[in-house]
C-alpha cells in the first residue's frame, strides 16, 4: 500500500487528538450533568449553546459513517424504548421519556446536535449508561465529539479522523480486558495458559443460563471443553489484543471488528452474558469500514495510523480517556446466589427471573441480594475470582463441608446491609401490589412482547418454570443457594438452600410509597462512570 504524503498523516493526527480532548474535557461532562438533573430547559440550553457557534458553519460529511451512526442510534433506542417500566415509579414521565428518546432519534439522523439530549435521556432517564451499553454510546459520544471539531475546524479532510477515533473507542474495549488478564498472574501468559475457563460455563448453568439442558447433556459438553481450555484462552488473549495491530491496513481492521463480534457470540454460548448490542455495533462498523472508498481513507491506514491508536489504546487502559471495565478473572465452579420465586393466586410456586425484572434485569442477573444475608461471599458474578489458589482450594471444597466453612471465613466477606434489604422488601413489595392491580409492565402489550430488545444477562431458568405475569402474586420468597460443580464426578450439587425471607402480600392495593431499584444497585445509576 502506498502511503499517503507526510501532511495528510499531521492532519489526521491533529484532528484525532483534538476530538479525543472534546470527547474528554466537553461532551462527556456534558452529558454526564444531563443524565444526573435532566430537564427540559437543561437538555435545550446544553444543545443550543454547543451548536448555535456552529450554525452558520458547513457540517463535515461523515460519508459511510453516516449511516452506521443512523444505526447504532436506532438500535439503542429499540432498546431504550422498549424496556419495560419501573412500576414503583410514575409511568407517565417514564413513557414520555421513551417518546422524546424516539423523536430525538429520529432529529439526530438530520441533525447530530440532537445526539446530546437524546444521550441524556437515554443515560439519565431510562438508566441506559450500563456495561452491555457503554460501548456503542461511547462511540456516538465520539462522533458527537468529531462533528464539533469538524464543523468548527471547517477542514476539507475526508472523516479520517472518525475511523481512527470510532475503531479506538471500539477496540479499547477489548485491549483493556486482555491487559487485566496480563496483570493477573505472576507472568503474562498465567491467564491464558491455567485459567480452567469451562467452569466458567458450569458457574452459569449453575446461575440459570440454558438449565432447560439436561445436566448430564451439560457435564458431556463440560467433559470436552476442558481438553480446549488453553487453546481457547490464548485465541482470546489475540482476539483482544489484536486491535493494536488493526490499524496496519484496511482488510486487518475488517478481520479485526468482525472477529470481536464472533468473540462475543461464543461468550454468550459459553456464559448466558449477551453483547447484543457489542456484537451488532462492531458487525455494522466493520461492514462501514469494508464500504470505504480506497484512497480518501489512506491516511487511517499504516503504521503511523498503529501508533496513534497505540496512544489512545494507552490512554484509555489508563482511564484517562473512558474507561472500559477491567473484565479479568479467575473462573471457579462454585456460586452462592440469591434466588427468587413467587406463588401465585393458585398456589403455584414460579421462579423470578431476571428477565421479568426488566428495566433491572442485569441488576437481578448479577449478585444482586448479597446485601439480605450474612453469609460470606467468596467470589463475583459467576463465581469468579481473583487468587488461582482460591479457585483451586473451592474446586476441593465441593466435598469437603469444614474446608469451605474455612475458606468463607478466611476469604469471605459479609456483605449484609439492614438498609438496602428493607428498601428492595419495599421495591419488590410496591412492584407486585402494582403488577397485581393492572399497572403495565412495559410499553408494548402482550401480544407484541417479542418486539422488546433482548437483555444481556440470560439467566432465565432455574429449578422452577418462569413467572411470566399471567396471574397475581401472593407471596416472594427469597432464598439463598449455594451449587458447585465437581470436575472429577462431572455432577453439579447443591450444597446449600435456604430461605432468607418472605414477603406476604396484601389482598387490596395500597401505595407503600416508591423505593426505587436504582438506590441499592451497583449498577443502576445512570452515571456510574466518569467517562
Amino acid at each position: 500500500m502506498e502511503l499517503p504524503s507526510l501532511p495528510a498523516y499531521v492532519t489526521t493526527v491533529v484532528i484525532v487528538a483534538i476530538v479525543v480532548l472534546c470527547y474528554r474535557f466537553a461532551v462527556s461532562p456534558t452529558v454526564r450533568a444531563l443524565s444526573s438533573r435532566l430537564t427540559v430547559w437543561r437538555a435545550t440550553l446544553a444543545t443550543a449553546v454547543a451548536s448555535a457557534p456552529l450554525a452558520f458553519l458547513p457540517a463535515p460529511d461523515p460519508g459511510p459513517f453516516r449511516w452506521f451512526i443512523v444505526f447504532v442510534t436506532a438500535l439503542l433506542t429499540w432498546q431504550g424504548t422498549t424496556s419495560d417500566y419501573d412500576v414503583t415509579q410514575p409511568i407517565g414521565p417514564q413513557r414520555s421519556a421513551k417518546v422524546a428518546l424516539l423523536l430525538l432519534a429520529v432529529a439526530s439522523c438530520f441533525w447530530a446536535p440532537a445526539l446530546l439530549p437524546w444521550l441524556a435521556v437515554y443515560c439519565g432517564r431510562l438508566r441506559g449508561w450500563k456495561h452491555h451499553a457503554m460501548m456503542p454510546l461511547r462511540l456516538l459520544k465520539a462522533y458527537l465529539a468529531w462533528f464539533f471539531v469538524g464543523t468548527a475546524l471547517s477542514t476539507p479532510e475526508p472523516s479520517t479522523g472518525l475511523v481512527l477515533v470510532l475503531g479506538c473507542v471500539s477496540l479499547s474495549h477489548y485491549v483493556k480486558p486482555a491487559w487485566s488478564k496480563a496483570r493477573l498472574g505472576p507472568r503474562p501468559w498465567s491467564w491464558a495458559w491455567y485459567n480452567r475457563t469451562h467452569y466458567l460455563t458450569a458457574s452459569a448453568y449453575s446461575w440459570g443460563w440454558a438449565r432447560f439442558l439436561p445436566a448430564e447433556t451439560v457435564t458431556g459438553i463440560l467433559r470436552r471443553a476442558r481438553a480446549m481450555d488453553r487453546p481457547l484462552n490464548i485465541l482470546t488473549v489475540l482476539v483482544e489484543t489484536a486491535g493494536l495491530v488493526a490499524f496496519h491496513d484496511r482488510s486487518l481492521l475488517v478481520a479485526v471488528l468482525v472477529a470481536t463480534a464472533v468473540f462475543n457470540l461464543a461468550v454468550v454460548l459459553a456464559s448466558g452474558i449477551f453483547f447484543w448490542e457489542n456484537i451488532c455495533t462492531n458487525a455494522a462498523l466493520a461492514l462501514t469500514v469494508a464500504l470505504l472508498p480506497d484512497q480518501e481513507y489512506d491516511a487511517a491506514f499504516g503504521w503511523p495510523a498503529v501508533v496513534i491508536a497505540l496512544l489512545i489504546f494507552i490512554l484509555s487502559t489508563a482511564d484517562l480517556l473512558w474507561q472500559p471495565w477491567h473484565l479479568g478473572w479467575w473462573d471457579s465452579p462454585f456460586t452462592a446466589r440469591v434466588n427468587w420465586q413467587v406463588e401465585t393466586a393458585s398456589g403455584a410456586t414460579l421462579g423470578l427471573y431476571n428477565d421479568f425484572m426488566c428495566p433491572y434485569e442485569r441488576e437481578f442477573g448479577r449478585v444482586l441480594g448479597y446485601f439480605l444475608i450474612s453469609e460470606p461471599i467468596l467470589h463475583g458474578h459467576l463465581g469468579i475470582v481473583w487468587d488461582p489458589e482460591l479457585r483451586d482450594r473451592l474446586v476441593r471444597a465441593a466435598g469437603d463441608p469444614a474446608e469451605l466453612h474455612h475458606l468463607k471465613q478466611t476469604y469471605g466477606r459479609a456483605q449484609t446491609n439492614a438498609e438496602q434489604a428493607r428498601e428492595h422488601i419495599a421495591f419488590l413489595t410496591t412492584m407486585f401490589i402494582r403488577l397485581n392491580s393492572g399497572t403495565p409492565k412495559g410499553p408494548l402489550p402482550r401480544r407484541l412482547r417479542r418486539l422488546k430488545a433482548p437483555g444481556g444477562q440470560l439467566y432465565q431458568w432455574g429449578d422452577l418454570p418462569p413467572y411470566r405475569g399471567e396471574e397475581p402474586v401472593r407471596r416472594i420468597t427469597i432464598r439463598y443457594q449455594e451449587r458447585c460443580y465437581r470436575p472429577e464426578t462431572g455432577d453439579f450439587v447443591l450444597l446449600a438452600d435456604g430461605v432468607v425471607q418472605e414477603i406476604h402480600l396484601p389482598a387490596t392495593t395500597t401505595n407503600h410509597g416508591s423505593p426505587s431499584c436504582a438506590r441499592f444497585s451497583s449498577t443502576a445509576g445512570p452515571t456510574s462512570e466518569s467517562c
